[in-house]
């Protein structure tokens, strides 16, 4: 009984290792069968079916390119699928160009193995295609890859004409004027890097710069959103109809004042590729944000080369959504009023539910009215209610007595550059061991903008006096 169990686990270790052999064997046929007599454009050529794609290639020079040491991949449409080009692109030389070039990669590309294998590939154009299963975009491969010394030849069923991408879309299309001419004439002042003097580079290895470096413009949208002209990404981006972006326009108003026009589309690009079909009921903008989405709004898509464009009749945002509860986290500074490096300590504990928490403290630095400063921009403008966490008095703290802290934010209307006024907002006396929230009042912003606080120590130099910790401070918007 023995012997025959051996036998038949000996059995099926060579059937599976015959079966192992097998795949690796076709995967590697496929690579390794190539014709070496001759290169990319003699196959290309040698086609009846691919011969108007052979002309283009040959009319616009990239016959040289095909013939040369470089390998390369060609995706050729057969004449039936160039039998309905639009008549514009053969007219133009530099679009024909363009189009060919759409077709061909830099590269050697064996064929996906399954139907949901995925591939994006860089072609010659610096345009990106997606390749699915059998298929090279819209179009379908038909039959195997034809490899050559120097690349290989795959028939499509469709031609594949050059997409712009998501930003080149914008630009071109009418469908919501209002939304495009904001976008695109919204621009920043940034770094010149490619001219900048670096001078050293920051612990997280990002370049210093000699002083005052040059700077350029730049559109606002790439810098704080997305670059929606990088043809390596892949973005889903909403283009809302003129009604309906005033109307959302309208209700951001009274929060971020003349940004709300900002505020509302910068959360109408997702990272990754949501086609119509595929779209749920809501998407996370690259800030983080939820996007609210009816399939039924859906005026037209359109495939981009680095994504898909929803041109949308409506997007009722949230409110809570838009203006959203933010914390402020202690161990994360702006600045201190002097440096106390040797008493300022980054503190990572459980708490009493044994939950780790980080927090900051300054303890024994004799420095009368310290201060530790905060700083967030782009808060709205509507009131708050504001907690906080302080925990002192756990195992290993110093802090062990009760202690008076306090809270002062920055006054835009009546500060100057020269003289900065701070209104105190609330007075905390830290009790030792309360893990819990504390809330400390509502607070209103002057206006639109910058929150500049400073956690203020008492006016004694005294130890255990003068001492700061703070976990977070909490901002809830109380909204309609």
């Amino acid at each position: 009984m023995k012997k025959y169990i051996l036998n038949t686990v000996l059995l099926l270790s060579v059937l599976i290792s015959l079966n192992a052999c097998k795949n690796v064997m076709d995967e590697h046929t496929e690579i390794v069968n190539v014709d070496n007599t001759v290169d990319v454009f003699q196959k290309l050529a040698a086609q009846a079916n691919l011969s108007k794609f052979t002309d283009f290639v040959r009319t616009t020079g990239y016959d040289k390119l095909l013939a040369s040491s470089q390998n390369y991949t060609v995706w050729a449409p057969t004449n039936d699928a160039l039998a309905t080009l639009d008549a514009a692109i053969t007219a133009d030389p530099a679009k024909l160009k363009d189009f060919v070039a759409n077709h061909i990669a830099l590269t050697t590309i064996a064929a996906l193995k399954t139907a949901t294998d995925t591939l994006r590939v860089s072609l010659i154009n610096k345009k990106n295609a997606t390749l699915i299963g059998n298929s090279f975009e819209e179009a379908a491969i038909t039959g195997k890859g034809q490899f050559v010394k120097n690349g290989v030849v795959y028939s499509i069923d469709k031609a594949v004409p050059t997409k712009q991408n998501v930003w080149e879309y914008m630009l071109s299309s009418t469908d919501a004027p209002l939304q495009t001419n904001y976008i695109s004439t919204i621009s920043t002042m940034v770094i010149d890097t490619a001219n900048a003097t670096i001078i050293g580079y920051t612990n997280a290895g990002n370049p210093i710069f000699a002083a005052n470096p040059p700077m350029v413009s730049r559109n606002a949208y790439w810098t704080n959103v997305a670059d929606l002209r990088a043809e390596n990404q892949q973005y889903t981006f909403f283009m809302l109809q003129d009604a309906a972006f005033n109307s959302e326009t309208a209700k951001l108003t009274p929060y971020f004042s003349v940004v709300d026009k900002f505020a509302l589309v910068r959360d109408f690009t997702v990272k990754g590729l949501y086609t119509a079909d595929k779209l749920p009921d809501t998407l996370i903008s690259t800030r983080g944000v939820k996007i609210p989405v009816s399939k039924a709004a859906i005026i037209k898509s359109y495939r981009a080369s680095n994504g898909v464009v929803h041109v949308m009749s409506a997007l009722p945002f949230r409110l809570k959504d838009k203006v959203p509860t933010f914390k402020i986290e202690g161990e994360l500074p702006s600045g201190f009023r002097t440096d106390k490096t040797g008493n300022t300590f980054y503190r990572t504990k459980l708490d009493n539910n044994g939950i780790q928490y980080k927090d900051i403290e300054v303890y024994n630095h004799a420095f009368a009215e310290f201060y530790i400063r905060y700083v967030r921009s782009g808060v709205p403008f509507v009131k708050y209610k504001v907690y906080t966490r302080v925990i002192s008095g756990a195992a290993g703290d110093a802090q062990v007595a009760s202690f008076t802290q306090r809270y002062f934010i920055n006054n835009p209307l009546t500060s100057t550059p020269e003289t900065p006024v701070y209104d105190l907002f609330a007075t905390q006396t830290v009790t030792p061991l309360n893990y819990a929230e504390v809330y400390l009042g509502d607070y209103t912003p002057k206006q639109y903008g910058t929150l500049d606080l400073r956690l203020t120590a008492a006016n004694s130099t005294a130890v255990n006096v003068n001492t700061l910790i703070l976990d977070y401070l909490r901002f809830e918007p109380i909204l309609p």
